[in-house]
């Protein structure tokens, strides 16, 4: 069976961030036949993949072609256990630069990005080692020359490979890469599906691309994952906002939100839409994570406290982990039977830096169904229409559940639950796997958090990892949903210059533009910035990072390692469909960039086209 994929580069003729338009501009022919999967494009790219089954009993592969891929087909001739598949060959792609992985992590805090290829650790299985889907914990433990999900790999001056799974239904999905080798894996994670003598199953389909230029192929892609989810991309602009977390984390009082309440219903509105839209508590309102019941500190109750935010003009949100119940509720002790367990019988536990002691969630058990809607329901009821919506990869994790679901499966029947029960209420996905989220949430977080309970002080080496992190998953925005960058901090010990590139780091991202200091204590210029008309007008625009695989990033655990070994890349030039071009310099020392000429916008310079010195962690957004 053969299939005809289209890799052109016509479209980079009028694209600024053209590398080498001359390549890739045959057609790349994707053939399964004598048990291999091969791709050729020539002069461009190619693979040659054989499957190999995991498992006991006799089980066998075929590969069906689909509208946009190709589907596994996985047939027992005897009674069996499936495992896993693993698709491994050899791959080439033209360019003479060394060739380097564009990677996603498991989940919304997993790193993202650019990095080299290194030589793979192999499991006992000769599977590359990937890591990264446990626990909160587990990012620390992916791996590089591999991606979740999907990931390109390619050189910078010639041509890239694009492999991702169309759908995360069944089994996780991640490849990896050195500089000949691939592989592509269903499953291998820990789940096992039983089959039946005579029984076929299907795995998600995967598509394969080939191009010159590995944010287009990202972006077909992705159309293409939201054609077979039936997804359609968002109608509403992204939202703006204020939230709770960044200033006072867990200790945050109804009397501090009040206080923000007064100066956000106060902030003017030029535009015809209001300066800030939602308001959102974040964690510290409830009892503990599993009593979703307002604490000390809220006299109040959620309920009236969410009627007052709406009586002053803002969309009331709400922070909760639903997948994650503590061990003291009378939730957790009424219910010995609601918890996900491991292959040995133990109930899974996190414990979240040693700040909490909490069970997971099992959804397809029908009372902890029952629960978990009606907790959803009634926030909602409450008047609280905007959810973000946390730690959710826990409802995927592996592990002994009422029902013989795999992890991702349990996801899907979790998140079901809580969209339907969400009604046309808001979902900020945050903490949750990549694919997996599709046509769950309007809004996704992309990255780790931008300060921490430990370390409460903007830093940059934390802007620049989360900047890093919009860069590699800005392709989704729009398309899948609007991109969370998480909160813009613009507060001391920030200079201006650094406050600046946050806001330009945020508009660049064309995502949710989420406010996150004390909004009392802001200085009147800061707050202005943070409330930048022209920027926060160009939500829902794309930033399209100019010759992405150039910037290569060290991979780490998240954000306070890279105050220890500063090492990621920010793209520092990112084009616009409107002609608008934003600078940005995440480093730690000055840069010399190529800027475009016109007017900048936060400071009204006009300027001709040229070099422009640009201080560490500032942002300029330049139009014709």
């Amino acid at each position: 069976m053969f299939g005809m994929v289209l890799v052109g580069c016509g479209d980079k003729d009028t694209k600024p961030n053209t590398v080498n338009s001359t390549l890739c501009t045959s057609v790349a022919v994707v053939a399964w036949a004598d048990d291999t999967l091969t791709m050729n494009a020539p002069m461009c790219a190619g693979f040659s993949l054989a499957p190999r089954v995991l498992g006991e009993g006799s089980l066998s592969v075929d590969f069906v072609e689909t509208d946009d891929g190709w589907q596994p087909e996985i047939t027992a001739s005897t009674d069996a256990v499936f495992r896993g598949l693993v698709l491994e060959g050899t791959h080439t792609q033209a360019g003479s630069s060394d060739a380097v992985l564009w990677r996603q992590g498991y989940q919304s805090w997993s790193f993202s990005g650019v990095v080299a290829l290194m030589p793979l650790p192999l499991d006992d299985e000769g599977v590359p080692e990937v890591g990264g889907d446990g626990d909160a914990a587990a990012v620390a433990f992916e791996k590089d020359g591999t991606s979740w999900w999907m990931g390109a790999v390619g050189r910078d001056d010639g041509a890239s490979i694009f492999v991702g799974a169309l759908s995360a239904l069944r089994t996780r999905f991640f490849v990896a890469f050195d500089e000949a080798k691939m592989w592509a894996v269903w499953g291998h994670r820990g789940d096992e599906i039983a089959l039946s003598s005579g029984e076929t199953m299907l795995l998600d389909p995967v598509w394969f691309s080939a191009g010159s230029d590995a944010e287009t192929l990202s972006v077909s892609y992705g159309e293409a994952a939201a054609r077979r989810n039936g997804v359609e991309a968002p109608e509403s602009r992204p939202p703006t906002g204020w939230a709770t977390w960044y200033h006072f984390f867990e200790d945050i009082t109804e009397e501090e939100v009040r206080e923000n309440l007064d100066v956000a219903q106060a902030l003017p509105s030029p535009s015809s839409e209001p300066a800030v839209d939602v308001f959102q508590i974040d964690d510290g309102w409830q009892k503990v994570w599993g009593d979703w019941t307002a604490d000390e500190g809220f006299p109040s109750g959620m309920a009236s406290l969410a009627e007052d935010i709406a009586a002053a003009g803002f969309t009331p949100g709400l922070w909760m982990a639903p997948f994650y119940v503590d061990r003291s509720t009378s939730t957790y002790l009424d219910n010995p039977d609601w918890w996900v367990r491991d292959v040995d019988g133990e109930e899974i536990a996190f414990l979240n830096l040693n700040t909490g002691d909490y069970a997971v969630l099992d959804a397809t058990h029908p009372d902890a169904a029952v629960w978990l809607r009606e907790l959803i329901a009634s926030k909602v009821a409450d008047g609280w229409h905007y959810l973000k919506l946390d730690f959710l990869y826990a409802g995927a994790q592996v592990g002994l559940r009422h029902e013989d679901v795999t992890g991702v499966e349990a996801f899907h029947r979790g998140m079901s639950i809580i969209r339907e029960a969400a009604g046309d209420a808001w979902i900020l996905a945050c903490g949750a796997p990549f694919l997996p989220s599709l046509g769950y949430a309007q809004s996704f977080r992309t990255g780790a958090d931008i300060a921490f309970g430990f370390d409460r002080i903007p830093k940059l080496d934390y802007l620049r990892w989360a900047a890093r992190s919009s860069a590699a998953r800005a392709w989704t925005n729009g398309l899948w949903w609007w991109i969370d960058p998480d909160q813009i901090l613009v507060r001391p010990p920030f200079t201006d210059t650094e406050a600046t590139g946050a806001v330009v780091a945020n508009a660049v991202a064309g995502g949710v533009w989420m406010l996150g200091d004390d909004l009392p204590a802001l200085s009147a210029d800061r707050l202005s910035l943070a409330l930048s008309e022209p920027l926060i007008d160009m939500r829902g625009m794309n930033g399209h990072p100019r010759n992405p695989l150039s910037f290569v990033s060290g991979i780490d655990p998240g954000p306070p390692f890279e105050g220890v070994n500063p090492n990621d890349q920010v793209p520092t030039i990112w084009d616009f469909d409107d002609g608008s071009v934003a600078l940005l310099n995440m480093s730690s020392t000055p840069m010399e960039i190529e800027g475009p000429g016109g007017v900048e916008l936060l400071s009204g310079l006009r300027a001709e086209p040229g070099v422009r010195v640009l201080e560490p962690g500032a942002g300029e957004v330049w139009v014709p």
